[in-house]
């Protein structure tokens, strides 16, 4: 007889006519086949797998009410996030350019234009007051009140360009 694996001890004491009469008896060899222990312990592995899936399925359903209103919670806040993000940059942006409009270099330039405006505006009154369209009394308030802003403003734009230049020295370029 060969011989068979040690892990069907069951069987190496059969005999071969015992074998030749299960083998030909089908009801007897699967009663001799199912009362093998390690087939019972297959069995019952299965079951307690079986068993413990079905009650992890059943917590996996508990569950899921839970998991859909956190992921739901997720996604109210990722969407209050983006929204957040989407108004820092534009205030960041707006901070940005009131930040380059308050420069020093972009008030002496403004400085610049409104003192030449208000020149030109003092040179167009005293222009209308020499064809005659402004009385004397008008012309000398109005070219006053013109110059002397002109005046004002070149002097504060001097004043800062003199705060630039001391500032460039000692400080970074602004």
């Amino acid at each position: 007889m060969p011989d068979l694996p040690e892990t069907f001890p069951e069987l190496t004491d059969l005999s071969v006519s015992q074998l030749t009469e299960m083998m030909e008896q089908e009801e007897v060899l699967f009663e001799q086949f199912m009362s093998l222990p390690q087939l019972k312990q297959i069995i019952e592995d299965k079951e307690d797998l079986v068993k413990n899936i079905e009650e992890l399925a059943k917590k996996n359903l508990q569950m899921e009410p839970i998991l859909e209103s956190k992921r739901q919670a997720l996604l109210e806040k990722y969407e209050l996030l983006t929204e957040m993000k989407t108004t820092f940059e534009k205030k960041m942006q707006r901070q940005h350019e009131l930040s380059e409009s308050c420069s020093l270099s972009a008030l002496q330039a403004r400085l610049k234009v409104a003192a030449h405006e208000a020149e030109e505006e003092s040179d167009n009154i005293a222009e209308n007051f020499l064809e005659g369209k402004t009385e004397i009394d008008d012309f000398l308030t109005l070219f006053m009140e013109k110059r002397t802003c002109c005046h004002s403003r070149r002097a504060k734009e001097e004043k800062l360009q003199q705060s630039i230049s001391l500032h460039s020295q000692y400080h970074a370029p602004l």
